[in-house]
């Protein structure tokens, strides 16, 4: 691909996240290539307006920033292609990465990011990876593949072995290739009939439908708590966030960046009120939680892999 085209990275958010995306964005703009032109696009449910101002001084000459509200997009690319599934479209928000080749028409491949990363290479180097006629590149999840429960669940839920499925908080779309096979309307059709049951609604969805075309990206781009040492792109998943709790794995590369934005002072206050031991227990219940709500699911009816093997209609 030439060097020359645009790069476009989505990003989505809520306020709470507003301070962590500055941070996001400025690590972004200080490793791309300055030779190229990035398009970051923030779909969001609502910013506080000095958040929006904030996040707006990160652009650079070559790093433009967008502003889309979720709902709204959702809501237009529905009804502009006469969709006749019912849905609350305040509700889809949470599967807002099924919808971004409707919403965005105009693009034709993309990469999105979660909000809670630091990029430490040229996302376009990212964006240039041969998908090798696949729909969705991403990264192996490292739970997933490394706890005995996350695993059982990915098997018996979700209906893809463990050492097959993927992280959603990175992904590289072929967004032509999703309108083709109409994704977003083979995924409306699955939640109107089957209202599946799952621990990471989006990310599971993605697994299930797309784990035939689904490219396994390098692992660097989208370290969690693994070797460091190399790495492109950290992503604070699930509890781990350095702006919460102290001594985080990666937490150097965080603060390295964050005194460069205009949210260092909030994200600092916030880090002082919630690192205590009270949130810890309490993020450490959460985590339990999760785990025993998968081993439940992977046990019931009705789940992506019981459907794909009685019907064939789950994967594309």
């Amino acid at each position: 691909m030439s060097t020359k085209e645009t790069v476009p990275v989505f990003f989505a958010v809520n306020d709470p996240y507003a301070a962590a995306l500055g941070v996001a964005i400025k690590s972004l703009t200080a490793n791309a290539n300055p030779d190229r032109q990035y398009q970051l696009i923030i779909l969001n449910q609502g910013l506080r307006p000095e958040h929006v101002k904030k996040i707006k001084q990160l652009a650079t000459p070559n790093v433009s920033i967008d502003f889309e509200s979720m709902a709204a997009k959702i809501q237009e690319c529905l009804s502009d292609n006469n969709n006749t599934l019912r849905a609350d479209y305040f509700t889809l928000t949470i599967y807002y990465r099924l919808f971004i080749a409707e919403m965005f028409p105009e693009i034709k491949r993309a990469v999105y990011i979660d909000a809670d990363v630091i990029v430490l290479d040229d996302i376009g180097k990212l964006y240039d990876t041969d998908l090798q006629g696949n729909m969705i590149g991403a990264a192996l999840d490292p739970v997933i593949g490394t706890d005995a429960l996350m695993s059982n669940y990915s098997r018996n839920a979700v209906g893809v072995p463990a050492e097959r499925y993927v992280n959603s908080g990175v992904l590289l779309m072929d967004l032509q290739q999703l309108r083709q096979r109409d994704f977003a309307g083979h995924f409306l059709n699955l939640l109107n009939t089957y209202h599946f049951n799952s621990i990471a609604p989006d990310q599971d969805y993605i697994n299930a439908i797309a784990t035939d075309r689904m490219f396994i990206i390098d692992s660097k781009w989208d370290v969690e708590n693994g070797e460091l040492a190399g790495t492109k792109l950290i992503h604070y998943n699930l509890y781990q966030k350095p702006w919460r709790y102290a001594g985080m794995k990666g937490e150097e590369a965080f603060w390295k960046y964050a005194p460069a934005t205009p949210f260092n002072d909030e994200l600092r206050a916030n880090l002082a009120i919630y690192d205590t031991p009270e949130h810890h227990q309490e993020d450490d219940q959460h985590f339990k939680d999760l785990l025993a709500r998968a081993d439940r699911i992977a046990a019931e009816t009705g789940t992506f892999h019981e459907v794909q093997e009685q019907t064939g209609k789950v994967r594309l």
